[in-house]
């Protein structure tokens, strides 16, 4: 077998190794995170009162969405969710919702929580939305 040939294979073969490795890792973090009552949606202000309590923790919550400033060229974008208890940064990488929309949102406690040197002290990042 020529040098380049052997080269070029053993390139393609470390690089699927690390990607493996990646994919693995990523999905032994996402086991760690603690779900909290799969069923159960939030008040955001219990969240609010004890962050710390919910760090890193898998929750559901509800209210009315309003759309934040969205920041160019990156792939995430904050949207405020309200309650009748309080209201809290959700971080999504899809499309905000409309202004005044009602969302169900399934995501992970972050604190804090940065984009582009912009922080919010508690935040949720969004999983599923429905």
């Amino acid at each position: 077998m020529r040098p380049e040939v052997k080269i070029t294979a053993a390139i393609l073969l470390i690089s699927i190794l690390v990607f493996a490795c990646v994919q693995r890792e990523e999905k032994v973090e996402e086991k760690k995170k603690k779900t909290v009552n799969k069923e159960a949606v939030l008040n955001i202000g219990e969240i609010l009162k004890n962050p710390l309590k919910f760090k890193d923790s898998i929750v559901t919550v509800q209210g009315e969405a309003e759309p934040g400033l969205a920041f160019e060229f990156v792939n995430e974008q904050p949207y405020l969710l309200k309650d009748s208890t309080g209201q809290i940064w959700v971080i999504t990488k899809g499309l905000m919702p409309q202004k005044g929309q009602k969302v169900r949102v399934r995501g992970a406690v972050q604190i804090p929580y940065q984009i582009k040197g912009r922080q919010y002290d508690v935040a949720i990042v969004e999983i599923k939305r429905y």
